[in-house]
């Protein structure tokens, strides 16, 4: 599948190894501001790679794509969350725990993973269990309020 060019050059310089990687990154995600091509979400969550070295900038990746539209931002992320587990996981926790955080963000994204297929319901199941396991007082009580939707 081809790449939609601002995504490309953010997966080219995703490992922001060095300060000209960094530079190209952050000049890549200014450029993607405001497109609203569906391309840019449905690719976007490629970028995330657990090896990269300056997770300060890759927040501003989290930034972004939480600046979408919510049920779109969900949607996406669920259909992208199977593909996330091998090189992204804890971008993956990261982005699910902060969604849990969010009452209003919470509710949604259990009303959309409901709807999901179960190879995506089986890879959320899979993180929320991981993300009550290593923290259970924050995270039980809505993780298994999302878990009970999915069955």
């Amino acid at each position: 599948m081809n790449m939609y060019p601002g995504i490309a050059q953010l997966y080219h310089n995703r490992l922001l190894r060095t300060e000209l990687e960094c530079e190209a990154f952050d000049l890549a995600l200014e450029g993607l501001a405001g497109d609203t091509e569906d391309a840019v979400i449905q690719q976007i969550f490629r970028v995330f790679d657990d090896d990269t070295e300056q997770e300060e900038i890759m927040f501003g990746l989290v930034h972004f794509v939480e600046s979408y539209q919510m049920e779109m931002y969900l949607t996406q992320l669920l259909e992208s969350l199977p593909d996330m587990l091998e090189n992204a996981r804890n971008w993956a926790i990261v982005l699910n725990q902060r969604i849990l955080d969010d009452d209003i963000s919470r509710r949604e994204y259990a009303d959309i993973a409901a709807g999901m297929s179960p190879r995506i319901k089986k890879s959320l199941a899979f993180l929320l269990e991981e993300i009550k396991e290593d923290n259970p007082r924050p995270y039980e009580r809505k993780v298994n309020a999302i878990l009970g939707q999915l069955q």
